[in-house]
C-alpha cells in the first residue's frame, strides 16, 4: 500500500476518555492490525464498521469537504459542525492532543463516499483500499506548505536568456525510492526474513552519485557528431541530489539555488572518494550551514548552531547499462568505514524472528512483532538532540535483491510534526523539495 492515500480500514476497540462524556477513543484496524488511534464521538460507530482513514499528512478537495458535510444527517441544521471544522489551513488533516489521548487522522464513515463509486470502483472499495481519487472525482493529495524556496534552477531573466540542458542520463542516475508505513504492510514481514531494524532520524534525504552524465562538448565535437563522426558524448562525474531535485544538473551552469546543503555534505563527504557508478543515499540532519536555520525544526540531533551531520542509510552500484545494483546492509557497513562516514544507528541485523525469540512463529507473528517494536523504539524523547523532542521511530530493511524498507512513527512524533504544520514560519525542505509542478500547484490553491 502505497504513502499519501486514504484508505478502507476498520474502527473498533473502543475506549472512554478520562473526564470526557461526548468523546471516546477507538483504534483504525486493516487487517487485523492497529494501525493507529483516533478520537470519535461516542456514538458515531459500532465495533468493526468500515470506515476511510485520512493520515495528517494529506489534504481534502473542498468539494470532498462539501459533499460529506451534505450527507449528514444534520447537515442544514442548527448546531451542525461542518468536517472542515477538524481541518487546519488548506484543508490538511491534523494529528490533535483530547484530553491527553492522541487523534491521529480523521475518519469517515465509508457510506458518505457511496456516491462517488461507479460499478467497478463499488467492487474495489472494502478493507485495504487506499486511493487519492476515485474515479473521476479527486478526493485528496498530499500536503505541502507554501512555496518559500527556489528550487527550480536559475532566476527568471536567467532561464529565459539561456536553454536549459539537462546532463542526467535517466537510466543512469536513480532517486530513492520511497519508505513504506510499516502498519500498513507488516504483512510482507516474516520471521525468517533477514532485514535491518534502525533508527529513523527527521533531516533531509540527500543524494550522492558518481554517474555516467553526459559531457559538454566543444564547439567542433558538436559539429563533429552533426555529421555523424563517432564522438563520445559522456564522461563520468558527480551529482548531487535532494530526495526528488538534482543540484547541480544543468550542462550550462548550476543554477541557483537559496539553500544548497545536498550539494555542500556531498561535496564534502563524497567527492573524489566513489567508485564508478556508485550511488550514496544519507540524511542530512542540524542546521543549515553556517546559519542558525534548522534543516527541520527544532531538531538538532546534537549539532551546534550553522553545523550539520550525515548518516549513510542505502549505497547502489549501477552499471554501463544501467543496472542497479543494491548494497547488502553488511556491505554497506563495511564501504562506510572504506568511506570513513557514518551510517544510520543500527538497533537489529539478522532474522526477524531472532530479534524477539520468545514470539511464536505462528499466524499472529506478524502483529505480535510489530507491537514488540512499538514498545521498545517509540514513544521516548530523542536521544540525539540536545532539546527535549519525540524520538522519530524505526526503519525496518529487508534484505533483498530490490530494496524495499518499512518506516515505524512515534505518535508523539507525528503529534509534533502536525503541529509545527500549524506555525505560520514552518519551513519543511523535505517537502518543498519534493514538490513538483502539480503538487506547488495545489499548494499555491489550497493554501490561499
Amino acid at each position: 500500500m502505497n504513502n499519501n492515500e486514504a484508505y478502507v480500514a476498520r474502527i473498533g476497540n473502543f475506549q472512554p476518555i478520562e473526564g470526557a462524556d461526548r468523546i471516546i477513543q477507538a483504534s483504525v484496524i486493516l487487517n487485523g492490525v492497529v494501525q493507529t488511534q483516533v478520537v470519535v464521538g461516542k456514538s458515531d460507530y459500532n465495533e468493526g464498521d468500515l470506515v476511510v482513514y485520512f493520515d495528517s499528512n494529506l489534504c481534502l478537495d473542498p468539494i470532498i469537504i462539501e459533499d460529506i458535510d451534505k450527507h449528514h444527517k444534520d447537515y442544514g441544521k442548527e448546531g451542525f459542525v461542518s468536517i472542515a471544522r477538524y481541518l487546519a489551513k488548506g484543508n490538511r488533516v491534523k494529528t490533535v492532543k483530547l484530553k491527553n489521548t492522541i487523534s491521529d487522522g480523521l475518519v469517515v464513515s465509508v457510506d458518505k463516499f457511496f456516491q462517488f463509486l461507479d460499478k467497478k470502483t463499488s467492487e474495489l472499495f472494502v478493507e485495504g483500499y487506499s486511493f487519492n481519487d476515485i474515479g473521476p472525482t479527486h478526493v485528496c493529495h498530499k500536503y505541502f506548505p507554501p512555496v518559500r524556496m527556489q528550487s527550480t534552477p536559475g532566476s527568471k531573466k536567467d532561464r529565459k536568456k539561456r536553454k536549459l540542458i539537462s546532463r542526467v542520463i535517466p537510466d543512469m542516475f536513480k532517486f530513492h525510492v520511497d519508505t513504506l508505513a510499516l502498519l500498513k504492510n507488516s504483512h510482507k514481514l516474516y520471521p525468517e526474513m533477514v532485514a535491518s531494524c534502525s533508527r529513523k532520524i527527521h533531516g533531509t534525504s540527500s543524494i550522492a552519485s558518481y554517474t555516467k552524465v553526459l559531457k559538454k562538448l566543444k564547439w567542433y565535437e558538436k559539429l563533429l557528431k552533426k555529421i555523424k563522426v563517432n564522438i563520445v558524448d559522456t564522461e563520468y562525474d558527480y551529482l548531487y541530489a535532494s530526495r526528488t531535485v538534482v543540484k547541480n544538473d544543468l550542462l550550462n551552469g548550476t543554477g541557483f539555488y537559496s539553500v544548497n546543503v545536498w550539494q555542500e555534505a556531498g561535496e564534502k563527504y563524497f567527492k573524489g572518494k566513489l567508485h564508478k557508478g556508485e550511488t550514496v543515499y544519507f540524511e542530512i540532519v542540524g542546521y543549515l550551514p553556517s546559519t542558525q536555520t534548522y534543516i527541520q525544526k527544532p531538531f538538532d540531533y546534537g549539532c551546534n548552531v550553522g553545523e550539520y551531520k550525515i548518516a549513510v542509510y542505502r549505497i547502489t552500484l549501477t552499471s554501463d547499462d544501467g543496472t542497479v545494483s543494491e548494497y547488502s546492509w553488511n556491505a554497506m557497513k563495511e564501504r562506510c568505514k572504506e568511506l570513513n562516514v557514518p551510517m544510520v544507528e543500527e538497533f537489529f541485523y539478522g532474522r526477524l524472528g531472532d530479534m524477539y525469540k520468545d514470539i511464536a512463529w505462528d499466524e499472529n507473528w506478524n502483529i505480535n512483532f510489530v507491537q514488540r517494536l512499538q514498545e521498545q523504539f517509540l514513544e521516548g524523547d530523542c536521544p540525539l538532540c540536545k532539546n527535549k523532542v519525540p524520538e522519530e521511530g524505526i526503519v525496518i530493511r529487508p534484505d533483498s535483491l530490490y530494496i524495499e524498507p518499512f518506516k515505524l512513527k512515534s505518535k508523539r512524533f507525528i503529534l509534533k510534526e502536525s503541529e509545527l504544520k500549524e506555525k505560520e514560519d514552518f519551513v519543511d525542505i523535505e517537502d518543498e523539495e519534493s514538490c513538483g509542478d502539480k503538487e506547488r500547484a495545489l499548494a499555491e490553491d489550497f493554501n490561499s
